[in-house]
């Protein structure tokens, strides 16, 4: 018979937050594949639970996935964690997941820690719908026009980013987004966490620089009535002349925006219509 696999979610900072259904797997599985051992040795310490760890990373995915349809196909229970949080959320876990499915055993995700939903509950945001985007775009241009595509975006959107880039992502979120509200939360269930809340740059202000610890950054949804905002033929048609041009959506919001003081999301809303509707 095939194997099983746990996906197991475990402390984001603090060891206490762990399940104990997740101790269980972890002290009665056959192996333990870790994103990197060095950190899941602390946390197996820390509750005296002794198996044999492989690492787990894209330099090894190869080598471990053959290992991990072995282990199945004999039948096996296999435990996977990450160093912090849920294995497949922007941590390795999906080729697992993949290749357990493959051999036909059976996969079970056991809840717990998430920076994600702890970022999305704290900024007191509307949560009844929200996006995830995971980690950002690097490259300043790249990171912009991600920005441009939450103009329109009604719902709560959360991203991660790391300490040496967050102050350049803040900036941009003022750039392109103006005064929307930011939620910040750095190094979550730590010691030294930290809750900053208010437009980009008040959050800015709030931040100790340099920044340290991974933030985790909910950005509050547009208003609903973006697409009622009145907006006159005649800025209508210089929407349309634009983007015939060549311009891109965001360039047109921006510029229609310093030129009529109208919100930039409606605008980039009619902008992206009259994009998708070249021809």
């Amino acid at each position: 018979m095939a194997g099983r696999l746990y996906l197991c979610a475990t402390p984001l900072g603090n060891l206490e937050d762990i399940t104990l259904r997740v101790l269980r797997v972890l002290r009665e599985c056959d192996m333990i594949f870790a994103e990197d051992t060095r950190v899941s040795s602390v946390l197996l310490r820390a509750y005296d639970i002794d198996k044999p760890v492989r690492s787990f990373h894209e330099h090894v995915e190869a080598r471990r996935l053959g290992e991990l349809r072995d282990l199945l196909s004999a039948g096996k229970t296999v435990a996977a964690v990450s160093d912090a949080g849920m294995p497949g959320i922007s941590d390795p876990g999906l080729a697992l997941v993949l290749a357990a499915r493959a051999a036909g055993a059976a996969v079970e995700v056991l809840p717990g820690p998430s920076a994600l939903l702890g970022a999305v509950v704290l900024s007191g945001f509307d949560c009844s719908r929200f996006r995830f985007d995971g980690f950002v775009p690097r490259k300043p241009g790249a990171r912009r026009k991600y920005l441009e595509s939450l103009m329109a975006e009604t719902a709560c959107t959360v991203i991660y980013e790391a300490p040496g880039r967050v102050r350049a992502l803040l900036d941009d979120i003022e750039r392109v987004l103006g005064d929307r509200r930011v939620f910040a939360l750095r190094e979550y269930t730590k010691k030294f966490e930290q809750q900053a809340l208010g437009t980009a740059s008040e959050v800015r202000e709030q931040i100790a620089w340099p920044a340290r610890g991974e933030f985790s950054i909910a950005i509050e949804g547009a208003a609903d009535d973006v697409g009622t905002v009145a907006i006159s033929d005649a800025v209508a048609q210089a929407i349309g002349a634009l983007i015939a041009s060549g311009a891109g959506v965001g360039v047109v919001a921006r510029a229609l925006h310093t030129a009529t003081g109208l919100p930039k999301n409606a605008l980039y809303a009619m902008a992206q219509e009259a994009f998708d509707k070249r021809t």
